[in-house]
């Protein structure tokens, strides 16, 4: 029974803030700025590490590449980061779950608690895979000497 409940303690301590309203109303946000702004145009560098050393982290190229899916430039969202064509439609069904009842989205937290493990593995690996790129792509850049874009 303890293993059950560290299980699904451990999936609400990686889901349970996003599933609060906030951060569905801004991945809403996020969402209609990416189809509002201007895929390419270039703003201000927002990651500290890509602007002191011209390498990229895990993250760089999110925020373009959300753009260019949301535009529908899927060439462009992969090589700024392949990432996007998984966080997009995350973000696509937070922010759609702001228009849910709760008592759907309570059914949806009971439906994965029941499936433990799965969903706790699920989102380790793909933490692991994200942050393994990350280190590859930080890897290639340094060993080229290139600027990430």
């Amino acid at each position: 029974m303890s293993d059950v409940i560290d299980r699904t303690i451990s999936w609400r301590i990686v889901t349970q803030p996003l599933l609060t309203p906030v951060f569905r109303a801004l991945a809403l946000v996020v969402l209609v700025a990416s189809f509002v702004l201007a895929p390419g145009a270039t703003g201000p560098d927002l990651c500290p590490l890509h602007r002191a050393t011209g390498l990229p982290c895990p993250g760089c190229g999110v925020t373009r590449g959300l753009m260019y899916v949301s535009h529908g430039e899927w060439a462009e969202a992969l090589g700024a980061n392949p990432w996007v064509l998984v966080l997009w439609p995350i973000l696509l069904a937070m922010a759609l779950s702001l228009v849910l009842p709760a008592r759907t989205i309570a059914s949806f937290e009971a439906l994965i608690a029941r499936h433990e493990p799965w969903p706790s593995r699920l989102v380790r690996v793909l933490l692991v895979a994200f942050f393994g790129f990350g280190l590859v792509r930080f890897v290639y850049f340094a060993a080229s000497g290139a600027w990430f874009p």
